[in-house]
């Protein structure tokens, strides 16, 4: 489960100051601009994440099961602890799998500036962005916004 924990995101990347393998030496246009509305929401886990999440549990499940069961209650305690397992190893996965995201509006500073809208982590280096923060808004398909000062 712990494998499936790294396969939840609201975004293409959620560390800042890093970047994906298939991001290196793709342009993108940075402009200056300002945080018009930013909100959370939530990032949902992926489906591949829940699935592991419930193999596994049914794996160590029907394990349990197998050393707890005897004699011909082996087969049920097996069947039992396995669905039991699976199903607290989906639960677990989807409830502790989720990164905080926020759905940003930014405008680009000048003269009628375009807007535009996108989801991103919640950076822990300068944490949940607010109406009227000025910063760096980076253009193109992994948008996100970086506040002055970082």
């Amino acid at each position: 489960m712990v494998a499936a924990m790294g396969l939840s995101s609201c975004a293409w990347n959620s560390s800042y100051n890093s970047v994906p393998a298939n991001q290196v030496g793709v342009p993108q246009q940075v402009l200056p601009a300002t945080v018009i509305s930013a909100y959370e929401v939530k990032g949902e886990t992926s489906s591949t994440a829940k699935n592991i999440g419930t193999v596994v549990g049914a794996a160590v499940g029907a394990g349990a099961g197998q050393m707890l069961g005897g004699g011909s209650g082996r087969v049920a305690s097996t069947v039992g602890f396995g669905v039991v397992g699976a199903l607290a190893g989906r639960a677990l996965t989807d409830s502790m799998g989720n990164t905080r995201c926020q759905r940003v509006t930014v405008t680009v500073d000048g003269q009628n500036g375009p807007t535009y809208s996108f989801v991103q982590p919640v950076y822990e280096q300068f944490g949940p962005l607010s109406p009227g923060m000025h910063g760096m808004y980076h253009h193109g398909s992994n948008a996100h916004f970086v506040p002055d000062g970082f």
